[in-house]
C-alpha cells in the first residue's frame, strides 16, 4: 500500500472515495462538516437524516459523493475517546477495513482534527492495520482475487500535512505491526520454540546479532523458573536475544530491553485450562512476537539503537515429564518458586528472562506479556494495563503508547500485596488470591528486577475474540508501536 500526506481540501482531493469522520459531537452539520456537505449539494446530511448513517447505530456509510472531486463518500464513526493518535488510529483501519474487496485505487482519508505529525504517524498505521487479514498467510481456497483485494494508495489529509518521511517511518511501523500480528496469529503446530528462533535469526539480515540459548545452556546459567514450565512439552525451550547494532555501543548506563513473554501454546500444565476457547492460547506468545517485531522494525529505521529484544519461548503443556503443582524451582536469581498453579506460567520464564536481561547489560526494562485474565475482565480488548518502577519510567512508556494512538493505563504497583505470595516452602510461590490478582502479578515479577522497569499486561488487548469494524478477529499486534516509539525517544534521550 502506498501511504501520502497532503494539505489539501477535502471537497478538491481526487479520490474513488473520500472518507469522513463523523464525532459525537457533531450535533449540526456546521463548519469545517458543513462546508464540505455543502460541496456536495447535501448528500452528508440527508444521509444523517434518512438514517443512511447514525453514529449511536452505525460505524460506516458509503454513497455517491456528487460534485467533489471524489467519487464517493465514506461516513466513519469517530470514537469517543478525545481527539489524538488513538482517534485518528481507529478511523484509519475503519476506512481501509471497509473497503476490503472493492477495488479501491485512491482513499482519501479527511484528518479533521489538526493533528499533528503523531496524528498522521497513527493514521498512516491504522490505515495499514485495516488493510490486513488473518487467514492470508495460510491462506483458503473460497478467497477470490477480488476478496483479496485491499485498497492500493491512503492519502491523509488536512490543514497541514507533515513531510513524507514522517508517513515513510509510519509506514515502515505499520510493517512491523502487520508482522508481529502474523507471528502471534500463528499456529501453535506452525511456530514452536525452535520455529521462533529461526524467525529471529532472519533479523541477521537487518545487522541484528542473534543469539538463541538452549536448554543445556540455561540448565548452566540456573534458569529452572522457565525451563520448569517447557518440561513437559516435545518442543524444548528457548530462549531468544536479538540485539541492534547500537547495544555493544551504548554506554554502560544506557541500555534499554523489551522482553515478551512467549508461550507458543498454553494448556495450562497440569492445571489445565477448559477446553472451550482453549485454541485462542496460541495467542500466550503475543508478548514475544512484539518485542521481534519491534526489534526489527528499530534495526531498520535507527540501528544504533541502544536495544535488545529478549523472547522467553515456551510450550505448556501437560506432558508425563510436566510441572507438577507442588514443585519447587530455582530462579536464576537464586531465589526458589513454590509452583501452586502450573497455569501461572508467564511470569515464571519472565522472572528468568528479566534477570538474563539485566546480567547482559540492561539498565531499563519493559516486559510485555498476555499475563492475567484479570487484565482482560478489567479492560476489555481496549486498554493495556502497565505497572512502573519508578513511575517516571512509566511515564516515558505511557508517551510513547499516546504518540503512536495505543492506549495504555497505569495501574498501581502495591507492593504490599507481597505477602499473599509468602510460601511455606520457598522464597515464593507463584500464583496468589484471586483477589487484585493482575497487581499481584506485577509483584511478583518485582522480586526479580532491580532496574528501572515497567511490566506491559496485554491479556485482554493484544487479540480480539470476533471481528470488528476497526479490525478483524485475531491478533491486533499491541505494544509493536509502543515499544519502536519508546526505543526510538530512548535513544535520542
Amino acid at each position: 500500500m502506498r501511504l501520502t500526506a497532503e494539505s489539501t481540501d477535502p471537497a478538491a482531493t481526487t479520490a474513488d472515495v473520500l472518507a469522513v469522520p463523523i464525532y459525537r459531537e457533531d450535533n449540526e452539520i456546521t463548519g469545517d462538516l458543513g462546508a464540505l456537505d455543502e460541496a456536495t449539494g447535501g448528500r452528508i446530511s440527508a444521509a444523517i437524516e434518512w438514517g443512511e448513517f447514525n453514529i449511536l447505530e452505525h460505524y460506516t456509510a458509503l454513497f455517491e459523493a456528487g460534485p467533489i472531486a471524489a467519487d464517493r463518500i465514506l461516513l466513519i464513526n469517530g470514537v469517543r475517546r478525545g481527539r489524538g493518535p488513538w482517534r485518528a488510529r481507529r478511523i484509519a483501519s475503519t476506512a481501509t477495513r471497509r473497503l476490503q474487496g472493492h477495488g479501491v485505487k485512491r482513499l482519501a482519508i479527511w484528518l479533521r482534527d489538526g493533528e499533528d505529525e503523531d496524528g498522521y504517524a497513527a493514521a498512516g498505521v491504522g490505515a495499514m492495520q485495516g488493510t490486513y487479514r488473518p487467514y492470508a498467510y495460510y491462506g483458503r481456497q473460497r478467497d477470490t482475487p477480488a476478496m483479496l483485494r485491499s485498497v492500493e494508495e491512503v492519502a491523509l489529509i488536512g490543514e497541514s500535512a507533515p513531510p513524507q518521511e514522517v508517513i515513510d517511518r509510519a509506514l515502515a511501523v505499520a510493517e512491523g505491526v502487520e508482522f508481529g500480528r502474523t507471528l502471534a496469529n500463528r499456529a501453535a503446530n506452525d511456530l514452536y520454540p525452535e520455529k521462533m528462533a529461526e524467525v529471529a535469526r532472519g533479523l541477521e539480515a537487518d545487522g541484528c546479532a542473534v543469539e538463541v540459548l538452549d536448554v543445556p545452556a540455561m540448565q548452566a546459567l540456573g534458569m529452572g523458573a522457565l525451563l520448569g514450565v517447557g518440561q513437559g512439552a516435545t518442543h524444548e525451550p528457548r530462549l531468544i536475544a536479538v540485539r541492534l547494532p547500537g547495544w555493544e555501543k551504548a554506554a554502560a548506563d544506557h541500555r534499554l530491553a523489551i522482553v515478551g513473554k512467549g508461550v507458543c501454546f498454553d494448556s495450562g500444565g497440569i492445571s489445565i485450562k477448559p477446553a472451550e476457547k482453549m485454541e485462542e492460547m496460541k495467542h500466550d506468545k503475543s508478548g514475544a512476537a512484539a518485542v521481534i517485531a519491534a526489534a526489527r522494525t528499530v534495526a531498520r529505521l535507527a540501528p544504533d539503537t541502544p536495544l535488545m529484544a529478549v523472547a522467553p519461548m515456551v510450550e505448556n503443556l501437560p506432558g508425563g515429564n510436566a510441572q507438577r503443582p507442588g514443585d519447587v524451582v530455582k530462579a536464576m536469581n537464586g531465589k526458589t518458586i513454590e509452583v501452586t498453579n502450573t497455569d501461572a506460567e508467564g511470569r515464571l520464564i519472565l522472572a528468568d528472562a528479566l534477570h538474563w536481561a539485566e546480567t547482559q547489560g540492561a539498565t531499563h526494562l519493559v516486559d510485555v506479556a498476555t499475563l492475567t485474565g484479570a487484565a482482560s475482565i478489567a479492560f476489555g480488548d481496549l486498554i493495556s494495563a502497565y505497572f512502573a518502577k519508578p513511575r517516571d519510567w512509566g511515564a516515558q512508556v505511557q508517551a510513547a503508547a499516546d504518540a503512536t494512538g495505543e492506549w495504555f493505563w497505569e495501574m498501581p504497583l502495591a507492593t504490599e500485596y507481597r505477602t499473599a505470595y509468602d510460601s511455606a516452602h520457598a522464597d515464593i510461590v507463584n500464583s496468589g488470591s484471586r483477589e487484585g490478582s493482575l497487581i499481584k502479578s506485577a509483584v511478583f515479577l518485582h522480586d526479580f528486577v532491580t532496574v528501572p522497569w515497567v511490566h506491559v499486561d496485554i491479556a485482554g488487548s493484544a487479540y480480539l475474540t470476533s471481528d470488528r469494524a476497526v479490525n478483524p478477529k485475531g491478533a491486533l499486534g499491541t505494544a509493536v508501536s509502543t515499544l519502536v516509539r519508546l526505543a526510538l525517544d530512548y535513544a535520542a534521550g
